[in-house]
Parts: C-alpha cells; structure tokens; sequence
C-alpha cells in the first residue's frame, strides 16, 4: 500500500503554470529572466534553459540547476546566500518537473513585456495593394513580409485549395468528381464562388463548428456533472445558432443572460457533489469560464492569488464571479478565506460598470451588455484570434488565451476585429476574408519548436493536423461505413 501510493505521487503530472511558475518567478527572475541573464542562464523560454545546459529534461539527477539550489556551499549556491532557500516542497516539485520532461505552457516567457493591448477597436490604414492582391489580408501581410526581408510564400495548387478549404470549412473531404470540375473551371473567381459555395451548406458548416464551440464553450454531452444532474448541456440550442450563422454578439448576449433554459448551462458550470475548494465553485467557474472564451484571459491563476504571469488579481477574478453569485461572495487567497467579501465588478470600467445591488439576473445582463460593447475591441480581437488559429494554424496573438501579449502583426489582428464588427459580428463573414486571401491559399510552412527560437515571425500558413473529427468523417466518407444513427 506505501509502495502505492509513493508511485501516485510520483506520477501525478505537475502543472506548470501553479507548480512552477511561482518558484521560478520568486526565485529566479531577478537575475535569470528578462532582457539580461547572469552567467550565460536565462529561464526566459524553456528552449533558453535547456540551451544553457543547466537542466537536463527528463533527468533532474544530472541537472546542474537542482545540484546548485541543493548546495551548500555559498559561492555556488541559487539562490545567493543573501535570499531565502527554496523549500523542501519547491525543490521537489522541480526534480519532478525536470522528470516529466520540463512541460511548458505554449509561448509562456518571463521576458519583460512592455505592451499593453489597446481596449477600443482601431482602423488600421491599409497599405496599398501589391500585384493586383486586394484582400485586406494580403495587402498588410505583404507590407509585413516586405518590412521583414521575406519573400511572398508560393501560392497553392487547386487540388490543394480544394481539400483545404472543405476541410475547414464544412470538415469534410470533397468528391473526385467534385474536384475535376472545380480544376476544369477557367474562371477567375472559381475560388471564391467555392468559398461562398462551402458557406452556405449550413448543415455542413454547423455540423463542423460545433465540435470548435463546444471546446470553447465547454459544452458536454455526458461524463463529469451529469449523471447527479449537476450539469446541462447547451448543445442543441448552440447547433440551432451555428445553423442560423446567428451574430456573434447575440450568441454571446443568450449564454451569458440566457432567457432560456437551453442556452443556460454555460454559465451554470459544473456543481460539484460534496465539498470542493474555491476554485471550484460555480461563482469562480463562472469568471473563468466567461473570460476565458470571449476576452482571451485565463483566470485560473487570479482565481487563487494575484496572478504571477499577468496583471489580473485575485479580488479582479472574484468581482467577476461575484456578477454571478446569489450571496455576497467570500473571498478566499490559496483556498485559505481572508475574512473579506467582494462585491460584483467588471474587468474594463472604462466600458462602464456593474450595478453590485441589482438583483443577479440584472447583473448577468449588464455584463452581457458591456462584453459585447462596441468599444469592447478586446471581444472581437479573441473571436477573429481564434478564427484565424483555425484556418492558419497559428493565432496573431499567442497562446490564445494570453490576448495581453503582443500580437505580431497589431494591423492584421486588429483589421480583422473591426471587419468582423461591422459585419454585424459574422463568423461566416470572417471566415470567408481569410479563405479568399492569397495568404490562406498559399504553401504552408512547417511548424518549428518555437520554444527554442526567438520571437515569432509569419513565413506563411502553419501545416496542422487533421482533428479527430475530420478524420473520422473522412474514413467513413472513404469507407461508407458512416453509422445511420448516434
């Protein structure tokens, strides 16, 4: 039974954004991170830190980081003799760390960032068009590439185009027959008539971009809440939405002041049987769920303590999930209660602020009002972030829930944001700006470890996998083997 349990432990994945980042940012930051790095040693990436030879993934053994955090003698010791030891706890977390591999949260540095990300919407001026490539997209990419040194990547063949933009747009593989006419066409705008084409399969396209809103919204059809009847699902009222192409806005607005039950169980998380810590309850899943989906911001450290990787506090993530909450909302620092209550706030006061005595159903449409603001630009910057992952294999912004950090290339993010805007918040209409640009339909580059590189600059298209469900749609296609229900 010891043996047992030691072997749990051991094998517990250590998560790196509460295990490890608050050690290395306490202990190691002021001298190891940031624009200068003592002794050739910077934690700034993982790829920086594994190229200075003092970790060695996968075997904290032979680590020279962890011989020097364990020494005792003081002219090699980290940290210096002047600054408190790291404890038993600590040094252990980081061994396993070190162990499993050093696991690292995408595009994570400790690098000083001096940026800011706007608020309002911008209408970036376009540069003018190169070649007859009018797209907007086309027309800032090239600028870019120019200012860079690079060359425009090559575009792609039709037998490419077309496989690429059915699979993501309706997530299907196209026909041979399909595909022979398509490359008969001597049309100019064959491929936008395709894309439009593909648009308005709306069955098609809401069958596809279920499976990427059901992620992003956290929507279920069984497992974990369901069986206590803890738990609802939002998955017919969402299909009938994507079916409907209903606004962005709108969509947003029905989830988070649902005036039905269908649309309810977003905002209404899971309810945990039993006793749960305070980053479990609903009020907090409430804050992380909302910001999380439609400002890019994850909430998960803020909800716990004064965020170490961004400038979210503890009493900003329970403001928010205090709009949710029916009783005055206790705060809680670690899962350790501080004796204070917070009362109902919003994130941008800029944008105007919540009424913390209204009744809750009063609160939740305020919110919903000032999330979806039209000077809100942070709400239509993380929507066409994420649409752009999707068909380009890599956001303008990165990781996708880190919208604080640069983007690079501020124009095209925010050109994007104010289209889809004053396109009445049209996902099919951002969807269509990207597939008919000559940067969507141009050669994919293959994706380096990023980890290990500099900062980030657009060669092109990213290469990306098929996702489980285009490739099983796919097989069935091939095989006709597609079940006649589910």
């Amino acid at each position: 039974l010891v043996f047992c349990t030691v072997t749990t432990v051991a094998e517990e994945p250590i998560d790196f954004a509460h295990d490890i980042v608050p050690i290395l940012q306490r202990n190691c930051v002021t001298c190891h991170g940031g624009r200068e790095a003592e002794g050739d040693f910077s934690i700034n990436t993982r790829g920086l830190m594994i190229e200075s030879g003092m970790v060695e993934p996968e075997d904290s053994s032979t680590s020279e980081l962890i011989r020097l955090i364990t020494s005792d003698d003081p002219d090699e010791q980290m940290p210096p003799p002047d600054r408190p030891r790291l404890s038993a706890n600590e040094t252990t977390r980081l061994r396993r760390w070190i162990d499993q591999g050093m696991p690292w949260d995408d595009d994570f540095t400790f690098a000083i960032q001096n940026y800011e990300p706007p608020l309002r919407p911008r209408r970036p001026e376009l540069p003018p068009a190169i070649d007859g490539r009018v797209n907007p997209i086309d027309r800032i990419l090239d600028a870019y590439l120019s200012e860079h040194g690079l060359p425009t990547p090559p575009p792609i063949d039709d037998a490419t185009f077309f496989r690429r933009v059915h699979l993501d747009l309706v997530g299907l593989l196209p026909t041979a027959d399909a595909l022979t006419s398509f490359r008969n066409d001597s049309s100019a705008d064959k491929r936008t008539r395709l894309v439009d084409e593909l648009l308005s399969r709306d069955l098609d396209y809401a069958d596809h971009w279920l499976t990427f809103f059901n992620d992003l919204l956290r929507n279920d059809y069984s497992g974990t809440g369901f069986i206590t009847k803890g738990r609802r699902q939002i998955s017919r009222w969402l299909y009938q939405s994507l079916l409907q192409n209903k606004p962005f806005d709108q969509l947003t607005r029905e989830l988070i002041a649902p005036t039905s039950d269908e649309s309810r169980g977003y905002i209404d998380g899971i309810k945990w049987r039993g006793t749960v810590s305070a980053g479990q309850t609903l009020e907090i899943q409430f804050a992380q769920s909302v910001s999380q989906s439609f400002l890019g911001i994850n909430m998960k450290c803020a909800s716990c303590h004064d965020s170490f990787i961004d400038r979210w506090t503890l009493k900003e993530a329970y403001g928010l999930g205090a709009i949710y909450a029916e009783t005055p909302l206790q705060l809680h620092r670690c899962d350790k209660p501080t004796g204070e209550t917070q009362q109902a706030s919003w994130l941008f006061p800029e944008l105007g602020q919540i009424d913390a005595s209204a009744p809750r159903e009063e609160r939740l449409q305020q919110l919903a009002q000032l999330l979806t603001h039209p000077e809100n630009g942070r709400f239509t910057r993380t929507i066409v972030n994420r649409l752009w992952y999707r068909l380009m294999g890599r956001g303008i912004v990165q990781p996708l829930d880190a919208m604080q950090s640069e983007p690079w290339n501020e124009d095209l993010l925010d050109y994007l944001a104010v289209h889809f805007a004053e396109h009445q918040y049209d996902l099919k209409a951002t969807l269509r700006l990207i597939a008919t640009s000559a940067a969507y339909q141009s050669k994919t580059e293959i994706s380096e470890d990023e980890s290990a590189m500099g900062d980030y600059v657009y060669r092109g298209p990213r290469a990306r996998r098929m996702t489980a469900e285009q490739f099983l749609d796919a097989v069935w296609q091939l095989t006709g083997s597609a079940p006649k229900k589910f």
